[in-house]
């Protein structure tokens, strides 16, 4: 009797202990004075698991398994969305929070569209209220350090870093400086760079300047993905056969606010830009290109095309490509 008397004593005790200790990591903050705020972002594909081991990594929990199953016996719902936690809220706290859905306020996303221009996204996130103004973010992207390997050696230009704003969706937090937000858009052309850029320019007398000026005209130019590298090619074949690139897009860029239909009077700008008096590249991108159009300007198609015309009976934005000069004007008329 003694011996199951001293058993039931010392599984009383142990589980005391337990349940003690598990109330202490639920219930007990990991900081009491740190208010330091953690982002955290919960994707759509987050599973349990997920979140319980992120939330460990981050410092915002003692244990991931203790977590990971006080969710699972709560049968939390992983609202998506960025969070901002700190080490002085428990993991019931941030149970209520995730389950709730009580994301981050803060927290703006942005979309960036391909081919937006330098001023085009100024506006876009002045109208969201994350920068001063316009003209505050435009003059930090052409005077702020950034240091990137693919921005040395760039030339004096009106817009510096016109073609490396990477276009996405973007997580903004409201606060941040010009000089944070520009860094962040920057990165993410960094990875595109590092993953398809870098060390794959095979193209004569072309560095990566000169690939995102081209993947710039394309992504102005071609409105089917699928005619991406034979704009391309185009533009290409051009510059090996010294023939200006006469591209309506660097006409537009100039101009700053597309017109309907170009005069002629509009073909005699005088611009480094204007690719109807000059020969060869612009002085620089005309916009912000997107992935594809990189890929095309990096690998254009194998074709002899010299011109193209939008065809206008299609509706849809796609070309009639010719190597012929007669043919297109031919074709040209006809539309």
């Amino acid at each position: 009797m003694g011996k199951l008397k001293g058993f039931i004593l010392t599984f009383v005790a142990f589980a005391v202990l337990v349940i003690g200790g598990l109330y202490y990591v639920i219930a007990t903050p990991i900081s009491k004075t740190n208010e330091k705020g953690v982002d955290f972002r919960i994707g759509t594909k987050a599973d349990v698991d997920f979140v319980a081991l992120n939330l460990k990594k981050k410092g915002l929990v003692r244990s991931y398994l203790v977590t990971k199953y006080y969710f699972q016996l709560k049968n939390i719902k992983l609202n998506p969305g960025p969070y901002e936690f700190k080490q002085t809220m428990s993991v019931k706290e941030i149970f209520n929070m995730i389950n709730s859905g009580e994301t981050d306020k803060n927290i703006i996303m942005v979309t960036i569209p391909e081919g937006f221009t330098v001023k085009q996204i100024a506006k876009k996130l002045y109208s969201a209220q994350l920068i001063k103004s316009e003209e505050s973010f435009i003059n930090e992207t052409n005077n702020g350090n950034f240091d990137y390997e693919f921005l040395k050696g760039i030339k004096n230009r009106p817009f510096r870093l016109e073609g490396y704003l990477f276009p996405d969706t973007y997580e903004f937090k409201r606060g941040m400086t010009e000089y944070q937000i520009i860094d962040i858009m920057l990165k993410r052309f960094n990875d595109i760079y590092i993953s398809k850029i870098k060390g794959k320019i095979n193209i004569e007398n072309m560095d990566v300047d000169k690939i995102i000026t081209m993947a710039s005209i394309v992504e102005r130019e071609a409105k089917v993905e699928s005619e991406r590298t034979l704009v391309a090619a185009v533009f290409y074949n051009r510059l090996k056969s010294n023939m200006k690139f006469e591209s309506c897009a660097t006409i537009q860029y100039i101009l700053g606010t597309p017109k309907e239909v170009l005069l002629y009077e509009d073909l005699k700008i005088e611009s480094p830009y204007n690719t109807y008096k000059y020969f060869g590249l612009p002085v620089g991108p005309i916009c912000n290109p997107g992935v594809k159009s990189i890929e095309a300007a990096l690998n254009p198609a194998n074709v002899d095309f010299l011109f193209f015309v939008v065809d206008k009976t299609k509706n849809d934005g796609s070309h009639f490509f010719t190597k012929d000069y007669k043919e297109f004007l031919k074709y040209k008329s006809k539309l």
